[in-house]
């Protein structure tokens, strides 16, 4: 008997699975370098996509498709999507600059890069690295990330180049272990003068006469339905 209903809940399960509609996920034409159409992921379930590969799959961390897992959100849930989104593409802002210091340096250790001495290698790298260390400076300042967690990004860059120049033989080892990066290599951090700005959501203009009738609508419902309780 134990056995019977199992497999009757396996025969459900698999029967509830193939009438479940399949979810469809599509990019917005020219998001990526040579696109030109629409892509497409999971259009039959269990499929592999053919089409894009692993692109689609890796746009879930990104805010391309938080739209299109469902037709219509609630108003809370479109503000959270909204915010998600602003969020997202701050950090892949710091991210995309770090990557460019650390694409050098990884360069560098493999032998695709060869500077001819430590000058030479840090008046390479400052500009890229002045560039990422400003850009978490302003994620930090919008509210994106914390203060602690932009100074261990920016000392991580720090100790990467430290590590390179100490393979490569330019830098000997400090006394002090404890000692910073930025000291070891000779680095000053660029000063960040940016304040804080408001979302595009809160500047004049940004919504669209639309929006602003939805908006006018669902106020003046809410208000009958509370003069009406």
């Amino acid at each position: 008997l134990g056995a019977a209903a199992v497999a009757a809940g396996r025969r459900r399960g698999v029967a509830k699975a193939a009438s479940t509609p399949s979810v469809v996920m599509v990019k917005p034409a020219g998001a990526f370098a040579g696109g030109t159409g629409h892509t497409v992921q999971g259009f039959l379930r269990g499929e592999e996509d053919v089409v894009s590969g692993g692109v689609t799959m890796r746009l879930r961390r990104t805010c391309w498709n938080l739209w299109f897992k469902k037709s219509t959100y609630k108003n809370r849930r479109k503000k959270e999507l909204r915010n998600r989104s602003y969020n997202i593409q701050m950090i892949n802002r710091y991210k995309r600059a770090m990557r460019v210091v650390t694409r050098y340096l990884k360069g560098v250790r493999n032998g695709r890069e060869n500077p001819a001495n430590f000058e030479e290698f840090m008046a390479t790298v400052k500009d890229d690295l002045d560039h990422a260390c400003l850009t978490i400076d302003e994620v930090c300042v919008q509210g994106v990330i914390k203060k602690e967690g932009a100074a261990g990004r920016k000392d991580k860059l720090c100790w990467y180049v430290r590590r390179v120049a100490i393979e490569k033989g330019w830098l000997e080892p400090p006394e002090d272990r404890f000692e910073k990066s930025m000291v070891t290599i000779g680095y000053k951090m660029p000063v960040n003068y940016k304040l804080r700005e408001p979302r595009p959501w809160q500047l004049p203009g940004w919504k669209s006469p639309y929006m602003l009738k939805r908006e006018f609508d669902e106020w003046k419902e809410s208000k009958k339905q509370e003069a009406a309780a």
